[in-house]
């Protein structure tokens, strides 16, 4: 055969070889792919302990979802953003994950301001955002493809006022940081608080002289002062500066202070300090995960249920993805229709109709470096909370 008939056929085979290769691409993203998922959570600032807590549990439940074969035969790799818990941060880190990347799914924002500044330009561009720290009552109405695995503030908050008033504490003193989170508990509580709010100032982010501020809420003469900060930085500076006015008060706290590490290496600053946290279960998936983030990591979390939220969302999504395939809408479906009594680290978990978590909060206080659940105090207050 001639030399240019046989550079012909040649030609011809290579263009038909790269069609077909194209045509199976397309079709089984290829064999080996990975499957990007965008995590959304603060890598720097005072916020970043949440970040680091976060991201720990995610690359948990991947090395183990991936161990176990990925999903449909793809492993899920994770590209993290530093959303700094800050708005603008997240919508930046979001239309980056969105346009740059190319996510179709986004695991965050760890804070409320993050998932609600994120939420859309995901909505926009049709991709599905799953937090499982972000517990600000606005998120409700974020969009039909916003979903999160951990209570919203109003039950916390419920919760909170419930029990204040089964105790008879009748004059409330409120200090709450100006973020989409802590004022969304501070609205809460305040809808369902029917006692007196007798104090209720804010602080902007950055600040670290409350004494001014607890001077004034003295002349208020308050039974319960609820602290509401952003970060347990904050929040631990306004327990010192509480402790030094020596006012006798019995001291709420919101979940950002339910960092297990700072408690333990100041028991006497959080002594009796009450806050609101879904209590994992002692058997089953929890147990495992907790052994697992030892082994993995030499410790335990400091923020246990949002530790077990963050894992949970990983394997969600990931079930999600295996049966109804990684198109965002029949994710959504999925979530919206099949997640029933679903069995997690978190406890027994479902989706309500706003892609809100249904999951029980219990009452936690601070004694002797450990938080322990406040069971007798609370029976039956749960209930007439929700």
């Amino acid at each position: 055969m001639p030399e240019k008939s046989n550079n012909a056929l040649l030609w011809a085979i290579g263009v038909l070889l790269i069609a077909l290769g194209f045509v199976y691409f397309s079709v089984t993203g290829g064999a080996g792919a990975s499957l990007k998922i965008g995590v959304l959570t603060p890598l720097t600032g005072d916020e970043a302990s949440y970040g680091t807590a976060m991201q720990r549990a995610y690359d948990l439940a991947v090395s183990e979802v991936n161990a176990a074969g990925g999903v449909n035969g793809k492993k899920i790799e994770l590209v993290y953003e530093d959303s700094k818990c800050e708005g603008n941060a997240a919508a930046t880190a979001a239309q980056k994950l969105v346009e740059v990347d190319g996510v179709e799914f986004i695991l965050g924002g760890t804070c409320s301001g993050e998932t609600l500044a994120a939420a859309p330009t995901t909505q926009q561009a049709h991709v599905l955002l799953l937090s499982p720290s972000a517990t600000s009552p606005d998120i409700t109405q974020a969009g039909d493809l916003v979903f999160r695995t951990y209570p919203s503030d109003d039950r916390e908050a419920k919760l909170v006022a419930a029990y204040a008033q089964s105790v008879n504490l009748q004059r409330a003193a409120i200090i709450s940081q100006t973020t989409d989170f802590a004022q969304g508990v501070r609205a809460a509580f305040k809808a369902s608080y029917s006692g007196t709010v007798v104090f209720d100032e804010t602080f902007d982010s950055g600040e670290t002289d409350f004494r001014a501020l607890i001077t004034k809420m003295r002349v208020s003469n308050p039974q319960m002062v609820y602290v509401i900060p952003q970060s347990p930085a904050a929040g631990e500076l306004i327990l010192q500066q509480l402790s030094e006015s020596w006012m006798n008060v019995a001291v709420f706290a919101d979940n950002a202070m339910l960092d297990r590490s700072a408690i333990a290496a100041n028991p006497s600053l959080y002594e009796e300090v009450v806050m609101a946290e879904v209590a994992l279960p002692t058997q089953g998936k929890a147990a495992s995960l907790l052994a697992a983030y030892e082994v993995m990591y030499g410790r335990a979390p400091e923020f246990v249920a949002f530790t077990a939220s963050a894992y949970d969302s990983v394997f969600l999504l990931a079930e999600a993805l295996a049966r109804a395939g990684a198109d965002a809408q029949a994710v959504a479906d999925y979530f919206n229709n099949q997640v029933v009594d679903w069995p997690g680290a978190l406890g027994t978990f479902n989706f309500d109709e706003n892609g809100d978590a249904e999951v029980e909060l219990t009452l936690m206080q601070a004694i002797g470096g450990e938080l322990v659940p406040l069971a007798a105090q609370v029976e039956g207050i749960l209930e007439t909370a929700k």
